[in-house]
């Protein structure tokens, strides 16, 4: 129940995050808001992370929403399981933040980015990307730790 929780407020914050830039600023609008640092940047990707196959977003909406698919079944066989409990912390990140981002492409046509961080080639990303590399890299954490 926890890891519903956890999933729900994260797709809700991200969900609100972009109804906000959307409502608030133009696309291709951008805000300055540490000078020469960070950025609100208003931005349409109907592709993957740095708009790879934006030419092609029904190939893109196709398999975000298999691997939302395959997640969800995961996420409940995980949410059955006794203990495990790191795991399912990393996996609710994950999960939460592939979902709200397919939800966003599969209302809109395409993910609202607008968080940007100038720093060599960085992207525009959004609060579900946040928690997607977050869960990544606390489950890589969790792993090397288990090894030791």
């Amino acid at each position: 129940m926890v890891y519903a929780l956890i999933v729900l407020s994260i797709i809700c914050t991200d969900l609100f995050t972009k109804r906000l830039i959307s409502d608030n600023l133009n696309i291709e609008e951008r805000k300055e808001i540490v000078k020469n640092c960070l950025y609100i940047w208003h931005r349409k990707n109907k592709g993957f992370s740095y708009e790879h196959m934006s030419d092609r977003p029904d190939t893109v909406k196709f398999f975000s929403g298999v691997m939302c698919a395959v997640s969800a079944v995961m996420f409940i066989y995980l949410s059955c399981q006794k203990g495990m409990k790191a795991l399912k912390f990393c996996f609710s990140l994950c999960f939460a933040g592939a979902l709200s981002n397919f939800i966003d492409r599969v209302r809109n046509g395409s993910v609202t980015d607008f968080i940007f961080v100038k720093f060599k080639n960085a992207p525009v990303f959004n609060i579900a990307d946040i928690f997607i590399v977050l869960g990544c890299i606390s489950f890589w954490i969790s792993s090397f730790r288990k090894k030791i």
